[in-house]
């Protein structure tokens, strides 16, 4: 479910603090463009039979969106659109989240340190 910047912050920070106990979140970050892949083939399809180049010069300046997304098991479903112009206060905010919320890690456990223990004992 698509929401906005501030809601999407807040529901984050609720499944962080609903997964404390064994739960997985994943969170993802991807450019966001708003072409289909039938609309870029066609596109590129077009271009390549009129001779122009497939990447103009407006597009290596263009600013995408930047789409998020949270997943927290088979019933938690986030996501939200972070314009360009966003980016930089979401991007505190989301790592404040995400910082308040490290020690719910699990420390890796090390396969050296557990040789090393059976061998002395």
């Amino acid at each position: 479910m698509l929401f906005d910047n501030d809601k999407f912050l807040t529901k984050m920070a609720k499944a962080f603090e609903d997964s404390k106990s064994s739960k997985t979140v994943y969170l993802t970050m991807k450019r966001h463009s708003y072409t289909t892949k039938k609309i870029k083939a066609a596109e590129e399809a077009s271009e390549k039979a009129s001779g122009d180049s497939v990447m103009g010069a407006d597009d290596k300046d263009k600013e995408y969106p930047t789409l998020v997304r949270l997943n927290s098991g088979t019933k938690t479903k986030l996501s939200t659109l972070v314009q360009p112009h966003d980016l930089d206060r979401f991007m505190v905010q989301y790592t404040n989240i995400i910082k308040i919320n490290m020690d719910n890690l699990k420390k890796k456990e090390r396969k050296k340190a557990a040789k090393a223990k059976k061998a002395t004992a």
